[in-house]
């Protein structure tokens, strides 16, 4: 993640430190634990290149029991009050072999694992095709356009007709291209749009009326009602992590107010690795974050966001959030 301008949640900017990490990863590859690197609540990590083809069969209609993000339990609840496993920077993973990674499986595995909420970085190619890049473009670093990265999300909620998914925006493109990709990806139809103030919806009404994508961004240069500005409709704590001792529940960025809470839990020294995510991302210590900062703030973490989901306990811990 980078430092212009402040983004929803990034890891600790120092162009030295940074450029450190970057240089080492791109030397030695991703670094994975032996013993970490075996996920307790997805599956492993399966092999670049095996989604040639159509992945999945669109839905024809609803189901006639929903099971809103896979529980009939959360379907009469409003989206504020719903917890979300969420992938900090998620289009930097292990398996399209960017350098350093944030996460082992790409983006289409992420959201067939489970995950529902994605922190994403969009830059401008040269040409101005958006594209997705964790602050440095091109090889060996790596970036996606952005549109084929929605093609895969499009792809996804066509054929899971009861899932809510959300996108935080680290961006730095303006609004018009961001809008471009996705109408051309043909996701307007899923867009839900918030007007501020408003009480949420719930994932039922959501999903019935077929708008369950929603879309925040750090930038406050935002026209259009579904293109949301984050710090409007919610806050976080402290993205600056370098030891779990510095995980906190204060407020960062955004207002206490605000009905949703980014729960920032990760660990940046200088770059992400799994090793580090490994020390974290098991309980005890994930749930004591969780605990610690519903009690300090009185507010539920709508959104859990971990580096390398895959070597952790999220999903579970987020299902007793949901008290599922």
């Amino acid at each position: 993640m980078t430092s212009r301008p402040p983004p929803f949640a990034r890891a600790p900017w120092s162009s030295a430190a940074f450029g450190a990490g970057i240089a080492l990863a791109a030397c030695v590859g991703p670094t994975v634990a032996p013993d970490a690197a075996v996920p307790r609540d997805a599956p492993a990590l399966r092999d670049a290149g095996q989604d040639a083809g159509p992945r999945c069969s669109p839905a024809t209609g609803l189901p006639p029991a929903l099971a809103c993000n896979g529980a009939e339990a959360l379907c009469d609840r409003t989206y504020d009050a719903v917890s979300y496993p969420t992938t900090h920077n998620a289009m930097s993973n292990e398996e399209d072999r960017w350098r350093p990674p944030n996460q082992g499986p790409n983006l289409w595995h992420q959201l067939e694992d489970g995950v529902r909420g994605f922190m994403l970085d969009t830059y401008a190619a040269e040409d101005g095709t958006p594209l997705l890049c964790h602050g440095v473009c091109g090889v060996p670093f790596g970036q996606r356009p952005l549109a084929d990265a929605l093609a895969d999300l499009r792809e996804f909620m066509d054929c899971h007709p009861t899932e809510v998914i959300t996108l935080i925006l680290e961006s730095h493109l303006p609004e018009a291209p961001t809008a471009r990709a996705f109408e051309d990806t043909g996701l307007l139809p899923y867009l839900h749009a918030q007007p501020p103030g408003a009480p949420w919806p719930t994932l039922r009404a959501m999903i019935e009326g077929g708008r369950r994508l929603v879309v925040f961004t750090e930038s406050a240069d935002v026209t259009l009602p579904w293109h949301h500005h984050a710090y409007a409709y919610a806050w976080d704590n402290d993205y600056a992590a370098t030891d779990a001792s510095d995980f906190d529940c204060a407020v960062n960025r955004g207002a206490s107010a605000n009905a949703l809470f980014v729960l920032n839990h990760f660990l940046t020294a200088p770059v992400a690795m799994r090793s580090l995510a490994a020390s974290v991302n098991f309980d005890p210590v994930l749930s004591a974050h969780v605990e610690r900062c519903r009690t300090e703030t009185g507010r539920r973490p709508n959104f859990v966001t971990v580096d390398f989901y895959d070597t952790s306990d999220l999903f579970s811990v987020v299902r007793r959030l949901n008290g599922l």
